[in-house]
Parts: C-alpha cells; sequence; structure tokens
C-alpha cells in the first residue's frame, strides 16, 4: 500500500510540474537587445535585432510562453584599484581610480502555457 503511494505521489508531482524561463535583459541599444536566458538548465546569451523590448516579449510568446512577471533590478558594479600612498605622519588611503556603474536590469518571467 505505502509502495502505490508513493508512485502514485511521483506520478502526480511530474503532472503539476511547471517550465519557466527567466529573461534578463543585460544591454538595450537603438539597434538590438541583448538579454540571457536561464530556462533552469543553462544560460544562454542571445542578441535581438529589434531594440523593442515588445518585440521581444511577442517572440517568446511565439514559442508557447506566456509572461508572467516583470522586475526590476540594481546591478552595481566596482571596477579599479585603491592605491596607498604611505605618509610620515599615519597611512592615508591616496587618489583613486574606482568607477561606479549603475545598471537597470529588466527581468521578464516567463511560464510554459
Amino acid at each position: 500500500m505505502r509502495i502505490a503511494f508513493f508512485f502514485f505521489l511521483l506520478i502526480s508531482m511530474n503532472g503539476y510540474s511547471q517550465d519557466w524561463i527567466l529573461v534578463d535583459v543585460v544591454k538595450q541599444t537603438r539597434k538590438e537587445v541583448i538579454y540571457r536566458i536561464d530556462d533552469g538548465e543553462k544560460v544562454k546569451k542571445v542578441k535581438h535585432d529589434s531594440p523593442s523590448i515588445i518585440n521581444l516579449i511577442s517572440t517568446i510568446e511565439e514559442d508557447g510562453y506566456k509572461l508572467e512577471k516583470i522586475t526590476q533590478g540594481i546591478e552595481l558594479d566596482l571596477n579599479g584599484n585603491l592605491p596607498i600612498i604611505r605618509n610620515n605622519a599615519q597611512q592615508n588611503f591616496g587618489v583613486t581610480t574606482l568607477t561606479l556603474d549603475n545598471n537597470n536590469r529588466v527581468m521578464l518571467w516567463f511560464k510554459k502555457k
């Protein structure tokens, strides 16, 4: 009886599983949209020739997915170095060459119909 219930539980869990993909818009220019697709197994980077995110959504919906959520995240990128200048009186931090990039990221959540 327990074995039958266990197999029934496994079969029902497979029946209710959902197929999601996450589209992360990395860069949008006048000529193209660069995005990453995460399907749970691998992440691939893709370029779309149209700069419109609406066209991108339509293209993915043609593959059988439905747009469920749109989220936005902020990516802070800090590059450069922090040199230390030794002084006789004390150790002070000198002039830095750090650059801070603030990128707003749009993430599109699609679910299989």
